[in-house]
């Protein structure tokens, strides 16, 4: 749709954005745009000054939470293996969502050290297209409970060798979810093979954040290091050779984690009408946490864009020149912020045609945040280069 003559660059550009039409939104950002002056692009110095207000305020006080809680629950799933009851098991469900929304509030950060041994997906293998993880479950629960009949076999430990070699699909958060909130074994008796394995995996995601929290002091000083002769433990390769550079891995978890929130977190169990719709498809809906999910997803990128100091994403925007894209996509986060804490948490399989209009009208939302942070990081100058996503 092309815009009409009778109106000036500038007023069409604020009308649509009012109107909030989608379709029409490039349009209407360029005509906006020919009024402002022209770009800048952010300094070293400013880039610099950003990466360790991101660090600072918000990497390592959420690794540290993740850390934190982590370390909780796997008291709790410990306690539920020594005295198996309704009440360990509710406390130690409790435990798991709270373990769980620390990690959807760091989940964004795709580098660095969670990217090691790819821990990021030993933490989380999700989506599980192919069930691999029920399958694996199984077969580590039958190796347990066969050894355990047999008393001249050598009894199947969970222990750190079990999970060098062991599927990344039953070393995580999916895993310890499908044991918690689907086995029926957990408070027959202690000592299950199903507790032992709960309890395994619990420690195994402490000990991963924890470790994963500790090895982000090394890499902060990479970063903060950046356009300094700094190099790798080999002494060979810069880690970062500019600020910019290190900048782009957090603008590339700020920008690519909105197009998995949209097409793989709702668009994809939405289906193509509430008949059509399979919850089950949707990230922990045996926990009911889908959209809670979702939630600390949203409050975590929107941290990310403007929640620190001195200097936020949304600063360097405004001061290159492109108020009109700071301001827009500070309102859209915060009008899916709106719209996700007013859905009630879904318990039913079957999405109701209502809930599943809002959701869908959240995922327009996060189309245009998602087109206008894209043309930002042009503004911005950086190149987020290739996404991981597009091979999906």
């Amino acid at each position: 749709m092309q815009p009409t003559g009778s109106l000036t660059p500038v007023l069409l550009g604020i009308s649509l954005l009012i109107l909030g039409v989608g379709t029409m939104h490039a349009s209407a950002h360029t005509a906006v745009h020919a009024a402002e002056a022209p770009s800048q692009a952010p300094t070293e110095a400013q880039w610099h000054t950003l990466n360790s207000a991101i660090i600072e305020q918000h990497v390592m006080p959420r690794y540290q939470l993740l850390a934190d809680n982590s370390a909780t629950l796997e008291k709790q799933v410990q306690q539920l293996c020594d005295a198996p009851s309704l009440e360990t098991l509710s406390v130690a469900r409790t435990g798991f969502n709270a373990a769980q929304a620390s990690w959807q509030g760091v989940q964004h950060i795709q580098f660095g050290p969670v990217t090691l041994l790819m821990r990021n997906y030993s933490l989380q293998y999700w989506p599980d297209k192919k069930n691999i993880g029920a399958k694996q479950l199984s077969a580590a629960l039958a190796s347990k409970t066969l050894a355990s009949k047999d008393p001249a076999s050598t009894d199947q430990r969970f222990d750190e060798e079990f999970f060098r070699a062991a599927s990344i699909s039953v070393k995580g958060f999916p895993a310890l979810e499908r044991l918690l909130f689907t086995n029926k074994h957990l408070i027959d008796t202690a000592d299950t093979a199903e507790c032992s394995l709960a309890h395994a995996i619990a420690r195994h995601i402490s000990d991963t954040a924890a470790s994963i929290h500790t090895e982000w002091t090394e890499e902060t000083r990479l970063i903060s290091a950046a356009g300094e002769n700094n190099m790798t433990n080999d002494d060979s390769i810069p880690a970062y050779e500019t600020p910019s550079e290190a900048a782009t891995e957090f603008m590339k978890s700020l920008v690519e984690p909105v197009d998995a929130l949209r097409d793989t977190k709702l668009l994809s169990p939405l289906g193509a009408s509430a008949a059509q719709s399979r919850w089950k498809k949707s990230e922990s809906w045996r926990s009911e946490q889908s959209i809670n999910n979702i939630r600390q997803n949203v409050i975590a990128l929107h941290e990310l864009y403007s929640g620190t100091q001195p200097l936020s994403v949304k600063t360097l925007l405004v001061a290159s020149g492109d108020s009109v894209s700071a301001q827009l996509i500070e309102s859209e986060f915060k009008t899916i912020s709106e719209q996700l804490a007013a859905l009630p948490a879904i318990t039913d399989l079957k999405i109701t045609a209502a809930i599943r209009q809002q959701l869908l009208q959240t995922t327009e939302h996060l189309l245009v945040l998602q087109n206008t942070l894209e043309q930002a990081m042009q503004t911005l100058n950086i190149q987020l280069g290739f996404n991981s996503r597009d091979g999906d």
